[in-house]
């Protein structure tokens, strides 16, 4: 079919109108016959039937593999977007899951030190106030530390300071919400103590440079390396039985006592307010 095409409107050659009549007559009428074809049960025209549609179905799938590729790669596409929303928000959870699971360890830990303050003195007391240490303040000569509570709390000076294993040292200054803990290996420090085996009372003494040590001991005094030290009661500054230390080393007259209490590992302790 010959067309000449002017502008926005197609043409047929007068010469070639009649072939193009023809051609739509014969597509009119083989689609009637199809369709005539389709309702009988002749078994020659469902014969012919079958031999179109042999030849058409391979061409149909063909036709269909690249609609079939656009609808896969769009479900994929779809899918993909879910899953990406999907970790998104799972990692989203995890980062608040890992952020709970930090704050109960925390907890955790704080409860248990905060546990062992409860066993550690068993005699007659007004209360605990408990607080957290909140820095080292000790020098080349000074070992304390400073704690989270003051006098607005209740806390006075001398009183005993007591951590999860035993005596950590005494209060020696207080502040409206602050006060200082002097350390028992302090050169400063004094604690009267006794023997938990012989009974033999001492004074223990803080040595800046090593570990604090047992002074004022009598000759015979038959102090031995692991014995516990413990308070003596003596003075009224210190409550009785409180755990101080062991003894580890006992040379020349020098009596060097272990504590129980490590300084640097505390981070809540309890001021006893201790009466006499």
């Amino acid at each position: 079919m010959a067309i000449k095409k002017t502008r926005s409107t197609y043409i047929l050659l007068p010469g070639k109108q009649w072939y193009f009549r023809a051609s739509v007559s014969m597509m009119v009428g083989f689609g009637i016959a199809l369709m005539i074809m389709s309702k009988t049960n002749n078994p020659t025209i469902s014969n012919i039937r079958m031999q179109i549609a042999d030849v058409a179905t391979p061409v149909i799938a063909v036709i269909a593999r690249p609609m079939d590729a656009v609808y896969g790669a769009g479900v994929w596409v779809s899918e993909m977007a879910a899953l990406r929303k999907e970790n998104v928000v799972l990692k989203n959870q995890n980062i608040e899951l890992l952020r709970w699971q930090a704050a109960a360890k925390e907890m955790e830990a704080e409860n248990a030190s905060l546990r062992g303050l409860l066993n550690v003195v068993s005699v007659h007391k007004t209360g605990y106030i408990t607080a957290k240490v909140v820095s080292d303040v000790g020098g080349p000569y000074v070992h304390s530390a400073l704690i989270s509570s003051g006098s607005e709390d209740g806390i006075k000076k001398d009183q005993p300071v007591i951590g999860a294993s035993g005596l950590l040292g005494r209060v020696v200054d207080v502040g409206e919400s602050s006060a200082r803990v002097l350390l028992l290996n302090d050169i400063n420090s004094r604690v009267p103590v006794v023997a938990e085996r012989s009974r033999v009372k001492s004074i223990l003494m803080g040595s800046n440079n090593g570990l604090p040590s047992l002074s004022y001991l009598p000759v015979d005094n038959k102090i031995e390396v692991g014995d516990r030290i413990v308070t003596s009661g003596d003075g009224g500054v210190f409550p009785k039985g409180v755990p101080v230390g062991v003894v580890t080393k006992v040379e020349d007259g020098l009596v060097s006592v272990q504590p129980f209490v490590d300084p640097a590992k505390v981070e809540y302790i309890s001021v006893v307010d201790y009466s006499f």
